[in-house]
C-alpha cells in the first residue's frame, strides 16, 4: 500500500476529537506534493525535524506538557517513516548520501538564488534527521541522561574554543544558529560564563553546530571558511543577534540565501565569496562527521545541549542557576 494511502485511512480512522493527529496527517499529505511515496517521505522528515525543534524549544523553556504532545505526534510520524524501504537511510560517514525526491532545500522558494550552493548542508541535516527517526523511539530527554553521561570529551583539531584547554572543567554546546534558545542563551547567559569561569581559567568551552537545517550549515560554512578562526564567534554571535534578518523559521524571509549573505557583508565577505564558502565540499564532510558525532556519541536530538566534564545537560528555564551550581560543584571538588 502507498503511503498516501495509509495516511488517508490513518486520518479515517481519527477519532473526530483527537484534533491534534488530524492537522497532524492533514500537513503532512498538504506537503507531500502529488504524493508520492518519495514526496511524503520528504515532507515527513520536513515536518519531524520541525516538531523536533518545537519539542526541543518547549522543553527548554519548561512547558513539560507542550514538549510531551509534540513527540507524541512525532511518533506517529514516526511509524509512518518507518515503513520506507531501509535504503532510504543514509549510510553513516558519507556526506553524499542520497537525497529523496522532493528533499526540503528544492521543495519551494526557501533558498531561491542560492539552492543548489548549499544543498551539501540539507544532507547533512536529512542524514541526521532520518539517523534519529529510524532508531527505536523513546524520550529525548531521558535517553540523553541514561548511559551516555559520563562519555568523555575529545577535543577535535578542528574545534571552535574559548579559555584555557588545562582548564579542569570542559564544557561542550551542541548549537545551531537558527535555534531561537541558542540565540537567547548566547545573549544572556554566555557573557556570564565567559566573564566568571573561561576567562578565569575555570572553564574551557568548545562550540559545536549542531544543524537543524540547510541554513546552519551555510552558515557553519561562512563561519569556518571565509573567516579566520580568531572571528569565527564574532559571526556565529552576529546571526544569533540578528536571527529576524535572515532566520526562516517564524519570520517572512523571502530568500534565506541572499540574507544569509548580506549579513556576511557585515564582516567584509562578498556573495560569491560567500556562495564558495558554503559550497565547500570538505567544510560539508566535517559538519556531517561532527554532527554523526554527536548523535552517537551523545544522543544529541535538540539544541542547545551541553555535555560538562561528560554529562549531558539539557537547557532548562534555569538554565545559568542550572550551570553556575554544577561549575561550583565541580571546582570544589578539585
Amino acid at each position: 500500500m502507498a503511503l498516501k494511502d495509509r495516511l488517508n485511512d490513518a486520518l479515517i480512522d481519527t477519532p473526530p476529537e483527537n484534533t491534534a493527529r488530524q492537522e497532524t496527517l492533514r500537513a503532512v499529505l498538504a506537503a507531500a506534493g502529488t504524493g508520492t511515496d518519495g514526496e511524503i517521505q520528504s515532507a515527513l522528515a520536513r515536518i519531524i525535524s520541525e516538531r523536533e525543534r518545537k519539542a526541543a524549544s518547549f522543553s527548554a523553556a519548561g512547558q513539560t506538557e507542550l514538549a510531551k504532545a509534540e513527540r507524541g505526534e512525532i511518533d506517529a510520524l514516526r511509524g509512518f517513516l518507518r515503513l520506507v524501504a531501509p535504503e532510504a537511510v543514509p549510510a553513516p560517514k558519507k556526506s553524499a548520501a542520497p537525497v529523496p525526491a522532493g528533499a526540503p532545500v528544492a521543495s519551494g522558494p526557501l533558498f531561491s538564488r542560492i539552492q543548489m550552493i548549499i544543498g551539501g548542508a540539507a544532507v547533512v541535516a536529512l542524514a541526521v534527521i532520518l539517523f534519529l527517526l529510524l532508531r527505536p523511539s523513546g524520550d529525548a530527554e531521558d535517553t540523553a541522561q541514561a548511559g551516555i553521561g559520563t562519555t568523555a570529551i575529545n577535543v577535535l583539531k578542528d574545534d571552535r574554543t574559548m579559555g584555557n584547554p588545562k582548564a579542569p572543567i570542559k564544557m561542550l554546546e551542541y548549537a545551531a544558529p537558527t535555534c531561537p534558545h541558542c540565540a537567547h542563551f548566547a545573549m544572556t547567559v554566555m557573557p556570564q560564563i565567559k566573564r566568571d569561569y573561561i576567562d578565569t581559567g575555570k572553564v574551557f568551552y568548545i562550540f559545536r553546530t549542531f544543524p537543524l537545517s540547510a541554513a546552519d550549515g551555510a552558515i557553519e560554512g561562512i563561519a569556518r571558511v571565509c573567516l579566520p578562526a580568531d572571528k569565527y564567534f564574532e559571526f556565529i554571535d552576529l546571526m544569533f543577534r540578528n536571527q529576524p534578518k535572515w532566520d526562516p523559521d517564524g519570520y517572512q524571509i523571502a530568500d534565506v540565501g541572499a540574507a544569509i549573505k548580506q549579513m556576511a557583508r557585515v564582516k567584509g565577505i562578498g556573495p560569491d565569496q560567500a556562495d564558495r564558502c558554503m559550497a565547500d565540499k570538505n567544510e560539508q564532510e566535517r559538519i556531517n562527521q561532527v554532527t554523526q558525532d554527536a548523535v552517537t556519541r551523545y544522543n544529541i536530538q535538540g539544541t542547545p545541549t551541553f555535555v560538562i566534564n561528560g554529562a549531558v545537560v539539557q537547557a532548562t528555564d534555569d538554565t545559568w542557576p542550572q550551570l553556575k551550581a554544577r561549575f561550583d560543584s565541580l571546582l570544589s571538588k578539585k
